[in-house]
């Protein structure tokens, strides 16, 4: 008798519990730990992971799993066990980690399809609604909750069905839901080589049935292997004919696997460029860790311009020749089409791309060639993180100081962190570059926790670009109304649109206008779900809301009093293009914002017009920031440098000097020297005066006393909690409970030295209808902040008084909350 064996599996729900299964014998000589497999689970199918495998089991009676749908692990033992450190330092559960580290779309699951009770309609009473569902599946038979909704309406469908199953009129059965991606295949058509007819056979041929022989003479004289798709356009034929030619014995028909490939067309210097004494010295450096095959973290700090990216070439060709695999991480969708492009430029077709532009199809291919170890290089954004590259040499994190890095839900992991973590597991050298690299980060240098190594002067030799800020109380005291461009910079504008050069614009705020007023009773056009003004955009003339994404047409007259016109106050992207469109009447002007470059590539379409000198003023976000590199750039104008620094964040400065100084740093790369203007309201600030010198040491030496007098970090650890309600009341009061529950625990375990902030109203009270208040916990200690956010949360969860009240918790968190 064989031994049983039995699975543990892990689920991507936020339960922190291993389940227990049995593995039938049709499947233990496939099964292994890193696989998915499809459980059953309170009467629905779900795709959980194997995490262990073993002959002895807690569960009395367990379930069997119900199928492996891979042929071998997708997950390593190292992925594994990253996602476990991820699960216990992020306060989420190992199955939701993992989940983070896969494709989207390769979850399969269950829905459920409802049938008649075989024991009939039971007497009683019936509402309209339950009449007409019980109507509808005797007349069609089993159907599923989509199919009855598209028949009777969606309309308290989930409950009346729940109602019809407790009352056993219906019965609800789980059936297999497939994913949402699968392999594509394509059919390839052969010529059977060993059974080519003879003239007279080839003459009857094109007499019975001329098209199949059109398409046989082909392959016979052209190319005896061809794709389906090529013979159904160049022969206007379909399926049927190559059927008939394949029962001839003429052909042969197979399906082959066809990867879905991202488009990545943006043209690059593919030339090895020599290195100068301080890139030389950090490449060394690098090479070094390399050779050693010992965990290191490099901080590389270089101004704009410096060269970094021909380091980190160099370097990956290094890891490359020892035989081991590279990982590059890019902060947002817009720096990868560059940066894809000098990789594949450098390294051919030995790369595969990771980032959320991608359709789920392309993603999914992209990581089953790095599964297969069909590439050698991953690049992508944040989730490249988790690229099942083997054997991993370099992980870069480029822009390391970028905010994009730190995921928004569930596991709020920083790649950053992840990064490093990954690479000490893997002993591999983790570089982090950036021109204005995160307090935290400097910080970890100088307590010799990761080496620093500086490259102070641009690797063209061309000087940094001369900086003037303007103090915008002048120009507004001087011209009335909405002031875009100052009288300096819309001059600096024309001088450089006219030399032939290119300009780019930064304004941190997408839209026409922020706000849509009535000048006579003071209406503000509002979210009804969110606790903020909703932007006017004017291309569609909707009034949308960027958090909840609700749209409303544009009214022509006051919602309240009917007066007209309304008022459009504050400059957005699209209100700032309308007015470089008026006033540089012979300029090409173009706009790069979340709007802009929503369709698929659009990121890509913009940058590769702006690199052909098709673009002479680009508008737009902060996107423009990130490292884009244009020799035709001479001057970058800031239009409203303070629009970060009244935020309720304690990395308000930080981010504000960041900004500004990479914003500044796309200026004179080229042999033009660059000009850079700055906007401002308030040019004294330290963030804006020490950007404007490009001076990261005078920024943060003022910073890091700042952080060091309020104990924020890096001084101490933090985590926010928020709570969501519906109920504005239900919220407020849960918030106190969680406080209290916090203080009993601090007070169980003896821990001192930990503060707690608030709970408080959320900067933005309400968003999408969820009412928030926040709670945050101040420790030296991680492991007693992790403590304190698990244990916390498990008693919040127990003593909360309604469900519907939702606990999020941020470890390290970012951001205004």
């Amino acid at each position: 008798m064989n031994t049983p064996l039995y699975a543990e599996i892990v689920l991507p729900i936020p339960l922190d519990t291993r389940l227990s299964y049995a593995v039938p014998e049709s499947l233990r000589h496939r099964a292994a730990v890193g696989m998915r497999a499809l459980v059953s689970v309170r009467n629905r199918i779900d795709t959980g992971f194997i995490v262990a495998l073993g002959h002895e089991c807690s569960v009395e009676h367990p379930k069997p799993l119900l199928d492996l749908p891979d042929s071998g692990p997708v997950l390593s033992t190292h992925m594994l066990e990253l996602c476990q450190w991820i699960a216990e330092y992020y306060c989420c559960s190992w199955g939701e980690a993992i989940q983070c580290a896969t494709p989207a779309g390769m979850r399969i699951g269950s829905q459920c399809r409802y049938r008649l009770h075989p024991l009939g309609l039971q007497p009683g009473r019936y509402t309209d609604r339950q009449k007409q569902i019980i109507a509808e599946i005797h007349r069609h038979g089993p159907r599923t909750e989509g199919q009855l909704a598209a028949a009777v309406g969606r309309t308290a469908l989930s409950n009346t069905l729940q109602a019809l199953v407790k009352r056993e009129i219906l019965l609800a059965e789980p059936i297999v839901k497939e994913a949402q991606v699968a392999i594509r295949t394509e059919t390839v058509v052969r010529l059977c080589e060993g059974s080519v007819p003879d003239a007279a056979g080839l003459d009857a041929l094109l007499r019975a049935a001329p098209k199949q022989a059109t398409v046989y003479l082909d392959l016979l004289y052209h190319a005896p292997e061809r794709l389906a798709a090529d013979l159904y356009s160049k022969h206007g034929i379909n399926s049927t004919i190559l059927r008939a030619l394949e029962v001839k014995g003429l052909i042969t028909r197979e399906e082959r696997e066809s990867y879905r490939a991202p488009a990545t067309h943006f043209e690059q210097d593919s030339n090895k460029h020599a290195l100068n004494d301080e890139q030389q010295y950090a490449l060394e450096s690098i090479c070094q860790g390399l050779d050693a095959r010992a965990y290191q973290t490099i901080l590389l700090k270089g101004i704009t311009g410096s060269g970094k990216t021909e380091v980190y070439l160099q370097a990956i060709e290094h890891a490359l020749q020892q035989g081991r695999n590279a990982i590059i991480l890019v902060p947002e969708i817009s720096l990868t089409p560059q940066t894809v492009g000098r990789f594949v430029a450098r390294f051919k077709q030995d790369i595969a791309v990771l980032h959320s532009g991608l359709s789920a199809g392309e993603r999914y291919d992209e990581w089953r060639r790095a599964l297969r170890g069909e590439v050698r290089i991953v690049v992508g954004a944040r989730s490249a993180i988790f690229a099942p590259l083997p054997d991993v040499g370099i992980i870069i994190v480029d822009e390391e100081h970028d905010t994009s890095y730190k995921q928004g839900e569930t596991p709020r992991y920083h790649a950053r962190d992840v990064a490093i973590m990954r690479a000490a597991r893997q002993k591999a050298v983790c570089v982090l570059g950036s021109a204005t690299p995160s307090i935290e980060a400097y910080y970890n240098s100088d307590q010799g926790k990761s080496i620093r190594i500086e490259l102070n002067r641009r690797a063209t030799a061309s000087p940094l670009p001369q900086v003037t800020v303007l103090d915008m109380k002048d120009e507004a005291r001087e011209n009335a109304g909405d002031l875009i461009l100052s009288t300096q910079l819309e001059e600096a504008v024309k001088l450089r649109v006219a030399q032939g050069e290119q300009v780019i614009l930064l304004l941190n705020r997408r839209g026409y206008s922020p706000y849509v007023l009535c000048p006579q009773c003071g209406w503000v056009a509002e979210c009804p779900n969110c606790q903020v003004s909703l932007t006017y955009h004017r291309h569609d003339n909707k009034l949308k809301c960027h958090y909840c994404d609700v749209q409303e047409m544009t009214p022509a007259v006051c919602d309240v009093c009917h007066f007209n016109p309304l008022i459009f106050l504050g400059t957005g992207t699209q209100k700032a293009e309308d007015y470089l469109e008026r006033a540089f009447p012979g300029a090409r002007v173009g706009r790069m914002d979340a709007d802009s470059t929503s369709g698929k590539g659009g990121h890509a379409r913009i940058l590769n017009k702006f690199a052909k000198g098709e673009i002479d003023i680009l508008i737009g976000t902060q996107m423009l920031a990130k490292g884009h590199d244009f020799p035709g750039v001479t001057l970058v104008g800031v239009i409203n440098a303070d629009a970060g620094l009244g935020l309720p964040d304690f990395r308000a400065a930080e981010q504000t000097f960041q900004l500004l100084t990479q914003v500044a740093g796309r200026a004179g790369r080229g042999e033009i020297p660059g000009e850079v203007i700055i906007q401002s309201f308030r040019p004294r600030h330290f963030a804006v005066a020490a950007a404007a010198q490009q001076d990261y040491s005078a920024f943060y030496n003022a910073e890091i006393e700042h952080r060091r007098s309020a104990g924020y970090p890096p001084f101490r650890r933090m985590a926010n909690f928020l709570i969501e309600s519906a109920d504005p009341e239900a919220a407020e009061q849960h918030a106190m409970i969680l406080k209290r529950i916090l203080r009993t625990i601090i007070e169980e375990l003896g821990y001192t030295g930990v503060q707690i902030l608030g709970p408080a109203p959320a900067t933005l009270k309400r968003i999408n209808k969820k009412y928030r208040w926040n709670l945050a916990l101040l420790s030296k200690s991680g492991k007693r902040l992790n403590d304190l956010a698990r244990e916390g949360r498990d008693r919040f969860l127990a003593q909360r008084k309604q469900n519907s009240v939702a606990l999020k918790i941020d470890l390290d968190p970012y951001g205004a909350h």
